[in-house]
């Protein structure tokens, strides 16, 4: 038979234009989200339901089954077999390399099933009943798709073996989408099916700000893996605009700054504030090299910490150098083999030496299993997904130590309370207080409290991490230090902004007393102590971080005080900046409980493009008289 290659190349180009369609990426921006930039980043009916909704999810495995099916009978009608089998082939490629979308789109199960139904039905259902039977069995989507993968050839091969070479190929190609599911499942990570709670109060919308300029709601779902120090430099336009020149705007963004030089131990970064100055690069050095690591024997523990960000890596060589078995986990196995190949960690603590005795993994089952304690250093809205991860691993009377400070944005939970869901068998103790990573890691004294409803374990995690430049305090009182964690952070944005509009010194120290009033009363009004908040992890913790350009928090705010607008803020810093993603929860926390918090209610509305800087400091200081202590 003479194949008509202009035919099939048209039948081609129609089914890679349907595959294009994406719902599940359109849905996400209804609803205010990019798909692939929350859960597993994937474009898919899995992400959607666990990123938005099962409603959601439903409504786009429609219309992804729809477009594989639309596709190939269109092809059979205008190419019959091999007419068919270029749609099967195309229509995928189109929905997961889509050009409208930036060729970022899913992994094609859905589309697939669709195309599978109108080539041959009864080997698709078949084949459907095999993934359903392993997604109730297993809970893992990703399981239910490789295993009717692997029988679908066979199933061809049966049902219309006209098609037995063809199904090979796409089998193994969308087998290959998989990849990544397959590492996680060889490993033990690969999380079970779980239902977002999205809804349309949070959908993208444009507003103006006091300028009548229209600005756009930051996307919601920002990547939350640290990634260093964003490396786009701003134009010289750009730099007009916002009156700043550029190693100002180069030290806000990677953390230099006088503070930042000083906690360096190097003085000649002093000397490189200035334009014109040529910022040297120091040698790497080994802060603890003087260090006497005790042997503890038997007292020894075996430490998990999981993250490899700044304060993760400084927490895992203190503890080291107290004494103890320590193994750094980070995902990426690269990363993680170079940590262990240079000692330093390039992206977030350039110019340290790590201790030699860190072990390091990239494998998450490894790190945890016989851990007796296992630290948390990884950002607040990934802690659920994490800790649900390391669940099946942890021993036994392990105590889970907390370093993130926030709140859930769709749960609205402080992160004790999300531990008593995902890890409810573990002790939990929560670490805050001031205690920048880059001063730790190069043992400058600091002092912290670990807070537990348990007092021998909060008692042993101090004995744990205490040492002669790093004190630590016990309190039981959860509820004050967890909120004290997490508001600081949207203080430290706005008084980072504040001080980017050169406002003065007055205006900070109004924004942090202020701020201590707000603390306080959405602290006691779900049961805190007062006392907490006067100390290292309410009025201790908020100094440093409003005060220090090592906090991402108060970075992101001098940008945007420079004229910034707030994600492209974010993106600058580079790391993660807690405070972008809790605002809206602790406002939401705040508005259901009638508490008044108006400094955090304005910088949320001035991250979300609601209001310019200069409109809230106008409403701020314009506010009804009221008692100072009121």
């Amino acid at each position: 038979m003479t194949l008509d290659y202009t035919n099939l190349a048209i039948i081609g180009a129609i089914a890679y234009a349907i595959g294009n369609i994406s719902p599940s990426i359109i849905i996400g921006k209804i609803y205010g989200v990019d798909i692939r930039k929350e859960g597993s980043g994937n474009a898919g009916t899995t992400n959607t339901i666990r990123v938005i909704g099962l409603t959601a999810g439903l409504i786009c495995l429609f219309v992804d089954v729809l477009k594989g099916f639309v596709a190939v009978t269109v092809g059979y009608n205008m190419g019959d077999v091999m007419g068919s089998m270029v749609a099967f082939a195309c229509v995928i490629l189109g929905h997961c390399f889509p050009v409208i979308w930036k060729f970022k789109g899913g992994k094609g199960v859905a589309s697939a099933f669709g195309a599978a139904l109108a080539l041959n039905w009864p080997s698709a259902i078949a084949a459907f009943v095999v993934a359903l039977v392993l997604l109730i069995l297993t809970r893992r989507m990703s399981v239910g798709s490789i295993g009717a993968l692997l029988v679908y050839p066979a199933l061809i091969w049966y049902y219309y073996p006209e098609c037995f070479y063809f199904s090979i190929g796409a089998a193994a190609f969308l087998i290959l989408m998989h990849i990544s599911n397959i590492i996680r499942l060889s490993k033990g990570e690969e999380k079970q099916l779980t239902f977002g709670q999205r809804t349309l109060r949070d959908r993208k919308k444009p507003v103006e700000d006091n300028n009548n300029v229209v600005a756009s709601e930051p996307e919601a779902g920002q990547t939350y893996t640290e990634i260093g120090v964003a490396d786009k430099p701003l134009t010289e336009e750009e730099l007009r605009e916002l009156g700043a020149d550029a190693q100002v705007v180069e030290d806000i963004e990677s953390g230099e700054s006088p503070i930042a030089a000083d906690a360096t131990r190097e003085p000649s970064l002093i000397g490189a504030q200035t334009q014109d100055a040529i910022r040297p690069a120091p040698e790497p050095i080994d802060y603890y090299a003087d260090t006497v690591i005790p042997d503890l024997g038997e007292k020894a523990c075996k430490i998990a910490v999981i993250g490899n960000g700044s304060f993760g890596t400084a927490m895992a060589n203190l503890l080291v150098y107290n004494g103890h078995d320590v193994t750094l986990y980070g995902r990426n196995a690269m990363a993680m083999e170079l940590l262990q190949e240079r000692r330093i960690n390039d992206h977030y603590l350039p110019y340290v030496i790590l201790s030699d005795r860190i072990k390091y993994t990239s494998d998450l089952k490894e790190a945890v299993t016989g851990k007796s304690i296992v630290v948390f250093a990884v950002p607040t809205q990934q802690f659920r997904e994490v800790s649900s991860a390391c669940a099946e691993f942890l021993e036994d009377g392990v105590i889970a130590v907390n370093l993130a400070k926030g709140i859930e944005q769709v749960s609205l939970k402080r992160l004790s309370q999300i531990a008593a869901e995902t890890i409810p068998d573990a002790t939990y103790v929560a670490l805050s207080g001031p205690s920048h990573a880059e001063e730790v890691v190069r043992n400058f004294p600091a002092g912290v409290v670990v807070c537990s409803k348990d007092k021998e374990a909060a008692e042993h995690i101090q004995d744990v991490f205490m040492s002669e430049k790093f004190r630590v305090y016990t309190q039981d009182d959860m509820i004050g230090v967890e909120t004290c964690g997490a508001v600081k952070n949207v203080i430290a944005i706005a008084t980072g902004i504040a001080d980017g509009m050169k406002l003065g010194s007055n205006a900070r120290a109004v924004l942090m007393t202020r701020a201590i009033h707000e603390i306080k009363r959405l602290g006691t009004a779900a049961g805190a102590n007062p006392e907490t908040f006067s100390g290292l992890s309410g009025i201790g913790d908020l100094i440093v971080t409003c005060s220090t350009n090592l906090s991402r928090n108060r970075r992101c705010g001098l940008l945007i005080g420079l004229g910034l607008e707030p994600e492209e803020a974010v993106k600058r810093v580079g790391s993660v900046v807690e405070g972008y993603y809790t605002a809206e929860a602790i406002c939401e926390v705040a508005e259901m409980n009638g508490i008044e918090m108006p400094i955090c209610r304005a910088t949320n509305l001035i991250l979300k493009g609601r209001l310019a800087p200069e409109k809230a400091i106008k409403q701020l200081m314009s506010r009804s008289k009221k008692d100072e202590l009121i």
